[in-house]
């Protein structure tokens, strides 16, 4: 399996949140400083301060979630990656290739795969058309440690939309003609537990991807794929 990073792309990202975060944390000082002050200039430093405490935790949360997407300790291709070896080399993994594209793809003769992963670990359940996880309390804790589950089908149809506008933008018309790109949704937390029923495209944990792209019946053309690679990767090398 061939893969593809924008490591400049990534490193932008990893800056600005790293920005946002210690600005944050240069916020909390000043709220606390102003804080102290409230004998001295009464209810303005109040104001101050507490518009100060407000401005930090927008920013720590603005950081906090670019961290978590591009931050080499969160990254989801550090589960994906593995999970994937032994996928034979006319396969790309195209991971952060560019700012219009989902974060993680995967194209090959077996097709376009669109990885959509979650780091959200404990019970996750699907039934009846209704996500849900545990208990209120590991819900909340795990919410802020981890990030909400939200709605992942919402998320798969919001990648499935980028990638459609990018490709219309940057690819031929005969290439986008008959091209369905296939969504995983994908739990990464290897304390996951997934009880899942009927869902409406294929949900799972990484160590069951391999035999995803194992039994992929060809449906691409060598020149499609080609092409494809080529259009997606255009910003970085594969390598």
């Amino acid at each position: 399996m061939q893969i593809v990073e924008n490591k400049s792309y990534v490193s932008g990202k990893v800056k600005i949140g790293n920005i946002a975060n210690f600005a944050s944390m240069g916020l909390l000082v000043v709220g606390f400083g102003l804080s102290l002050l409230t004998g001295r200039f009464g209810e303005q430093a109040i104001l101050a301060a507490y518009a100060a405490l407000i401005g930090a935790f927008l920013l720590l949360s603005f950081g906090r979630n670019y961290t978590r997407r591009w931050g080499s300790r969160f990254r989801q291709d550090q589960w994906l990656i593995p999970a994937l070896r032994g996928v034979d080399n006319r396969y790309t993994m195209f991971n952060f290739a560019a700012q219009g594209l989902p974060d993680h793809l995967l194209v090959g003769p077996g097709g376009l795969f669109v990885l959509v992963p979650k780091p959200n670990g404990g019970t996750v359940r699907f039934q009846n058309g209704r996500w849900a996880r545990g208990s209120i309390g590991s819900n909340l804790f795990r919410g802020l440690t981890e990030g909400g589950l939200g709605n992942p089908f919402a998320d798969v149809n919001r990648v499935l939309g980028m990638l459609a506008s990018y490709l219309k933008k940057n690819g031929s018309e005969e290439l986008v003609a008959g091209l369905e790109a296939r969504p995983i949704l994908v739990f990464t937390n290897p304390g996951a537990r997934l009880e899942v029923q009927s869902p409406p495209i294929p949900v799972m944990q990484p160590k069951e991807l391999k035999t995803i792209f194992r039994k992929a019946k060809p449906v691409l053309a060598p020149e499609k794929v080609e092409e494809l690679v080529r259009v997606l990767g255009q910003e970085v090398e594969v390598g």
